[in-house]
Formats: C-alpha cells, structure tokens, sequence
C-alpha cells in the first residue's frame, strides 16, 4: 500500500459513522471494508438497491426445511446406533440405504436456473422394518452358530485328531491308533456328550 494514493469521499457524518464502526468490526481498514463490500455486490451479481425478499424468502425456506430433514435423519442414525450398540448387531445394505439416500437439492442442479429450493425425503416403499430387523437378527444368529462350530472343529482337531497316530506293523494293513488314556477319551465322550 505504501505506493498507492488516498483520494477522498464526501459522506454525511451518520453514514459515515455507519460505516466506520461496520469497517472496524470486519476488516482491517477502510478502504478493505469499501473494496469488500464493492466485491461483494459484483461476484453475486446483486444491485444494492435490490429486494432480497422473494429470493431470501426461498433461502430461508430451504434452510428450514434442510435443518427439518437432517434433524429427522440425525433422529434416525441415533435410533440405529442405539439398536446396534443395543443388539451387538451390524447394519444390512437396506438400512444404509435408507439411512443416506435422499437430502436436499435445488433446481438450479438440475437445469442450471435461479435456485429454488426444494427437499427430497427419500419414501420407504416396499420396505418392511420387521423384516429387515429378523435378517439381522437371522444374521446374527447365524454367526454365533458359525463361531461355536469353528469352536468345535478346534476342540475336535485339539483333542481328538491331533492324537491319532498310523501304525505300520509288519505283514499287516496300517491301522490308526488313538494316543489317549481312558480317562482322557472319557472326558472327550462328556464333553462331546458322545
């Protein structure tokens, strides 16, 4: 700034006051609070002597009925969440689904004109939450069952196949031979409750 020339402005003392307490409270100097509000009117394409009302109105509509729609979705997430957390369970792909799919959007995506707000609230069709929170549970069941015989298939490798032995005598057909003492099979035959 130091090459740069000042030039001066006749203002009215209110208007002047107005502005140097609004230049004070965002920016560093006047001619920053001048250059910003002139860059400010340019980039959006807006007159000062414009009514905002119609489009402010949209915007503020927009704004509600977003904070409406995430409210709801936060709602929802905090619902799965619990249920979760509640039930030890993962989420099937029809509950993310539903959970992410949907939100706000402006006409102006779609065909490039004045934005205009609108919010998409995804329907649940065809969707029945009983059934999905009895896959989930179907689904948990099922991996209990597979960890328990991943369990057994351990105990029977441990205690069982681990111990057999080929023995190979002379002039007679190899046979197998189980390496155990009978208090040791019979503590197999209750655990196995063979």
């Amino acid at each position: 700034m130091g090459t740069e020339s000042f030039s001066n402005i006749r203002f009215k003392k209110d208007t002047a006051r107005r502005f140097q307490s609004f230049s004070r409270m965002y920016y560093k100097t006047h001619t920053l609070a001048l250059a910003g509000m002139l860059d400010f009117f340019k980039y959006n394409e807006i007159s000062p002597h414009e009514n905002l009302g119609k489009r402010m109105g949209l915007i503020m509509d927009f704004l509600q009925k977003f904070r409406d729609f995430t409210a709801k979705r936060n709602n929802a997430t905090i619902a799965i969440i619990k249920d979760l957390e509640k039930h030890g369970i993962m989420p099937t792909k029809a509950m993310m689904e539903l959970l992410f799919e949907g939100g706000p959007t402006s006409s102006s995506q779609k065909s490039g004109n004045i934005p205009r707000a609108e919010l998409v609230i995804p329907e649940i069709q065809g969707m029945d939450l009983d059934t999905e929170f009895a896959l989930l549970e179907e689904r948990k069941q099922r991996q209990l069952l597979e960890q328990e015989l991943a369990q057994l298939k351990t105990q029977i490798q441990e205690q069982l196949l681990d111990r057999v032995k080929i023995i190979r005598p002379a002039l007679v057909a190899p046979r197998l031979q189980l390496d155990m003492t009978l208090s040791e099979w019979k503590a197999v035959q209750e655990h196995f409750k063979i």
